[in-house]
């Protein structure tokens, strides 16, 4: 948006502040032209509330370059890109806190609600600025009202939130709603609501697990697809095993280190639901995040918010060097100072970060993500909640109770990813990894002992100890530093 000479100042600003206010997921870019010795001109970028889909920006000279797929900003970067904090943080405890600046360095995210701000006039080459929304204040738990329903108010503002895009009037309501289906809580209640707002039987997309965890989603996923008479496909998860020799990740095209684990497996179902015609997939992210512990519940609750981090405990994997080790240190001493994570907004910051972080995939394959569950006002409703409807999820198990999904609310255990990626980068996998820690390019980082990194893998891949998430972190990072080197030639799906 620029404005025109002939554009009255109010009438500006009330176009401006329309567009600001539009309530899903937008990128409202507005130019202000400079000169005349006049103030330079001002490029601003102001992100929606949403996170998805969000942008990612490169500023080299008098160029910005952004784009929603970082791997596409590869070409831009040096191979010494990496922030060595974030990548020791990364390397450590596989993830970083959601903040403006990446662990690429000189690559930003902008994150939701952010304001940035770049020259576009003559003036020399400045940095790019990012400003953070202001926090959102944590609001109090409440009292439940003498015979009040907390489950059915958790129903009625879960379906006046997904009303946005199905339903009478709703943004995708010409077409079935689609919906990711695992056969898990925060799924199954988008995938209800979606076929009770429309009236029509959904399409349903999963990943079935391995092994003795099969049987338990199957029934699960059956009493949902049953229940509302659901269009159903199914992938099997070991079908395209993680980092698999040959793959597109295998070949550095533009691998994202914070993307999905099971990319391979999660792109291929992904792949599916676009040639069925599917533009837009309900997910089920953000449903862990709404029933968290809040500091009004007392002891042993923690505040979220923003010294929240990616710290994990100690100790960190033995193949980081000391040089890591004491970043790492360090960076306790100060959370925030260290790693200038984004403030607390209306979501949990981790949902934020899942959308995130995923949105590039959906994208890719054309597939816009609607994430009902990252919410404002479901977010704020279920903070709002007496502990005891919080704790163990009792909102969502009995409103999923209540909709006829006993065996869904009630599970008998949970699913757990961790078996598939440890059998794939135990076999499959093996030949790439070992190639990888060889001769890493992590080496010169300084961050990580090549010999211990590969006489560890070689050691835990043979039945000895580790954690799997380590050498997975290990091996996409490298990964990432090889795609930067080629120039992120292609997308990595």
């Amino acid at each position: 948006m620029s404005r025109d000479a002939a554009t009255s100042v109010p009438a500006w600003d009330e176009a401006l502040a329309a567009a600001l206010a539009w309530p899903l997921q937008s990128v409202t870019v507005v130019i202000r032209a400079g000169g005349d010795g006049g103030p330079p001109g001002v490029l601003s970028v102001h992100a929606g509330p949403w996170g998805t889909g969000s942008l990612y920006a490169v500023a080299r000279g008098r160029d910005l370059h952004a784009d929603w797929d970082p791997g596409r900003l590869y070409h831009l970067l040096g191979r010494d890109c990496l922030d060595p904090l974030r990548a020791a943080a990364f390397l450590a405890w596989s993830g970083a806190p959601y903040a403006r600046r990446t662990l690429l360095r000189d690559l930003w995210l902008l994150c939701a609600g952010s304001h940035s701000t770049w020259p576009v006039d003559d003036t020399p080459a400045q940095p790019l600025r990012v400003s953070y929304p202001p926090p959102v204040p944590l609001p109090r738990v409440g009292r439940v009202v003498p015979g009040g329903d907390v489950p059915g108010a958790f129903w009625k503002t879960l379906g006046a939130s997904m009303r946005r895009w199905v339903g009478p009037g709703g943004a995708a309501d010409a077409a079935p709603a689609a919906c990711e289906l695992s056969g898990g809580l925060d799924s199954s209640l988008v995938t209800a609501c979606a076929a009770a707002l429309t009236g029509r039987p959904p399409r349903t997309y999963g990943l079935t697990m391995p092994g003795a965890q099969q049987a338990g989603q199957r029934v699960r996923r059956a009493e949902v697809i049953d229940r509302f008479g659901a269009v159903d496909t199914t992938r099997a998860l070991a079908a395209d095993p993680l980092l698999p020799p040959g793959g597109a990740r295998a070949r550095a095209r533009g691998v994202v280190p914070w993307e999905e684990c099971y990319h391979e497996a999660v792109g291929a179902l992904f792949a599916t639901a676009a040639a069925d015609g599917v533009r837009c997939l309900f997910t089920g992210f953000g449903g862990d995040e709404l029933c968290g512990a809040h500091p009004d519940d007392g002891p042993p609750a923690t505040r979220e918010g923003p010294t929240s981090t990616a710290l994990g405990p100690d100790p960190v994997p033995e193949h980081l060097t000391g040089s890591a080790r004491e970043m790492l240190l360090d960076a306790r001493a100060d959370p925030v100072s260290a790693f200038d994570p984004a403030p607390r907004g209306q979501v949990a910051e981790s949902a934020v970060e899942a959308v995130t972080s995923g949105s590039a995939l959906y994208l890719r394959h054309g597939i816009w993500p609607v994430h009902p569950l990252c919410t404002p006002e479901l977010a704020r409703l279920c903070r709002r909640l007496p502990g005891r409807w919080r704790s163990g999820r009792t909102v969502q198990r009995d409103l999923l109770t209540r909709l006829g999904l006993r065996t869904v609310g009630r599970p008998a255990g949970t699913d757990d990813f961790s078996p598939a990626m440890v059998a794939a980068l135990r076999g499959p996998s093996r030949p790439l990894l070992t190639s990888l820690f060889t001769a890493p390019l992590l080496a010169d980082t300084r961050l990580v002992d090549p010999g211990a990194l590969l006489s560890r893998y070689l050691a835990w891949a043979d039945g000895g100890p580790g954690d799997e998430m380590e050498f997975y972190s290990a091996a996409v990072l490298e990964l990432t530093l090889r795609s930067v080197e080629a120039g992120g030639e292609g997308p990595a799906s």
